[in-house]
């Protein structure tokens, strides 16, 4: 895997105990010590949660799981003007994805608060919104995902304000990265100057 999939640091464990299969999914408890706590939970809420739950004198800690198609559901929903999503309220936002074409549920797209996508906004700039809803609503990629599982964000204490931002792809130990993944944290990276990882669970008997 390229050095930069594996970077920057997130400051929370990837070691992962007590795994089960429920159904078609794969569950760990939460707890990375795998003692304290009998909460299962599957591999991008583990990290997630974890992530929420880090402590810093400076920052709080957000985030929310990326569905494959969220940009193709904003736009659906809200339209392409992006200028204009952002001067949205929250409740505006939600009122819209209740009133969502019926494409919407044939696609089975994903409905998306509206807090979160005025996070996303906040968190990556309008500019690069822009950028992303129209990557993922070219036609030519019409079949094409990639979306990392995660976006997660750190917020100052003092101003209220998204600091740093962070999208995140979680793997199980053997799981593969898919030829499209690989592709969007590179786009994220390289042409959008963000930070994009994977962080690859480790599995521990214990």
């Amino acid at each position: 895997m390229p050095d930069e999939f594996n970077s920057p640091s997130l400051r929370i464990s990837n070691i992962v105990y007590g795994r089960r299969n429920i159904q078609n999914r794969v569950e760990y408890l939460l707890d990375p010590t795998g003692k304290d706590c009998d909460e299962y939970d599957i591999p991008e809420q583990i990290v997630l949660k974890r992530w929420r739950a880090r402590k810093h004198e400076n920052y709080n800690f957000g985030g929310m799981r990326l569905s494959p198609n969220i940009w193709r559901s904003i736009r659906l929903a809200l339209g392409e003007d992006c200028a204009r999503i952002s001067k949205m309220s929250e409740s505006e936002i939600n009122a819209s994805y209740q009133n969502v074409p019926e494409e919407f549920t044939a696609l089975n797209y994903k409905k998306v608060n509206g807090e979160n996508i005025l996070k996303l906004i906040e968190g990556i700039g309008l500019a690069k919104f822009q950028i992303l809803i129209a990557r993922h609503n070219d036609p030519d990629r019409k079949d094409i995902y990639g979306t990392p599982d995660l976006y997660l964000w750190a917020t100052s204490k003092a101003r209220q304000i998204i600091k740093y931002i962070r999208f995140v792809e979680v793997k199980r130990p053997r799981e593969h990265i898919k030829a499209h993944q690989k592709e969007e944290i590179a786009f994220l990276n390289s042409e959008l100057n963000l930070k994009a990882r994977v962080l690859r669970l480790i599995e521990t008997k214990g």
